[in-house]
C-alpha cells in the first residue's frame, strides 16, 4: 500500500480550466465513469517544443487515519499506458473499467500521468556528470459508479470536529454521505470576509472517511465557512 500525501499537480485541481503544468495540459480534471458506462476519456496534450513521453496509471483511492492512501489495483486501467507526444499535439487515453466492483455506488481512484525523465544531450553523447531531466507528475482524481439502490440521504453529510491530534490542533471532517466531497476556501467564523484559514484546494473527504487539517493555535473561532463543491456552507463543530 502507498500512501498518498503531495503530487505536483494537486493544486491544479482546484481550478474549472485543464490542468496545466510544464508543457503537459489535462483534461477533463475530474473524469468519471458513470454507472453503465465502461471507460472515459482523458486527454494529454503537449503544449512545449519538445516531444514528451506520459505514463499513466491508475490506484485505488481510499482515506484512513486523515490520511490518502493508494493501493495496486486491476479493476482501472489506461489504454495506452504510456505515450509519445509531438509538439503541439494531443492524444487520447482511454480511461477503462475493466471489472465492476459487486458494492454499489461510488468508488475512488487515482490517475498519475508521470513525464517519462529523457536523457539530456550531454549523457546522449556520453558526457561525464550529465543528468536526467527532472520528471514531473500530475494527479487527477477518478470516481466510477453502479447502480445504488435508493437511500436516504444524511440531512448534513458532513460532521466537523475541532480536536488535537499528537499536540497539533486541527479541524477534522468526517463524510457521512454517499459521494465524495470536495473542499476549498476554509476561513474562520460564519462568514465570506472572515480570516482565510486555508486558500484555494483543501482537498476530498471520500464518502464514510475523515480527513483532518490543521488549524493555527490562535484560532478560537466557534464556526468555520468553507466551500464545498463549489457552494459556500458553514460548519459548526460539534462537541
Amino acid at each position: 500500500m502507498i500512501c498518498f500525501r503531495l503530487m505536483v499537480a494537486l493544486a491544479a485541481l482546484a481550478l474549472p480550466v485543464p490542468a496545466l503544468a510544464a508543457s503537459v495540459v489535462i483534461w477533463p480534471i475530474d473524469p468519471r465513469i458513470e454507472a453503465g458506462e465502461r471507460a472515459t476519456a482523458l486527454w494529454l496534450e503537449n503544449s512545449g517544443t519538445d516531444p514528451i513521453t506520459l505514463q499513466v496509471r491508475s490506484f485505488l483511492w481510499s482515506q484512513d487515519g486523515g490520511e490518502d492512501r493508494l493501493t495496486d489495483q486491476d479493476e482501472i486501467v489506461a489504454s495506452p499506458p504510456m505515450v509519445e507526444i509531438a509538439p503541439g499535439a494531443r492524444q487520447l487515453v482511454r480511461v477503462i473499467r475493466r471489472t465492476v466492483d459487486g458494492s454499489a455506488g461510488e468508488r475512488s481512484f487515482r490517475l498519475f500521468v508521470d513525464e517519462v525523465p529523457t536523457a539530456s544531450p550531454d549523457l546522449a553523447a556520453g558526457a561525464t556528470g550529465a543528468r536526467l531531466t527532472v520528471q514531473m507528475r500530475y494527479s487527477i482524481p477518478l470516481f466510477t459508479y453502479s447502480p445504488a439502490s435508493p437511500v436516504a440521504a444524511p440531512a448534513d453529510p458532513l460532521v466537523t470536529r475541532v480536536r488535537s491530534v499528537n499536540g497539533v490542533r486541527t479541524i477534522e471532517i468526517t463524510n457521512v454521505g454517499a459521494t465524495h466531497v470536495r473542499l476549498t476556501d476554509l476561513r474562520a467564523g460564519g462568514s465570506a470576509d472572515g480570516a482565510m484559514l486555508r486558500q484555494g484546494l483543501m482537498g476530498y473527504v471520500l464518502a464514510g472517511a475523515t480527513m483532518r487539517w490543521p488549524l493555527p493555535a490562535d484560532v478560537t473561532a466557534p464556526v468555520f465557512t468553507v466551500s464545498v463543491d463549489g457552494v459556500s456552507r458553514l460548519l459548526t463543530p460539534s462537541a
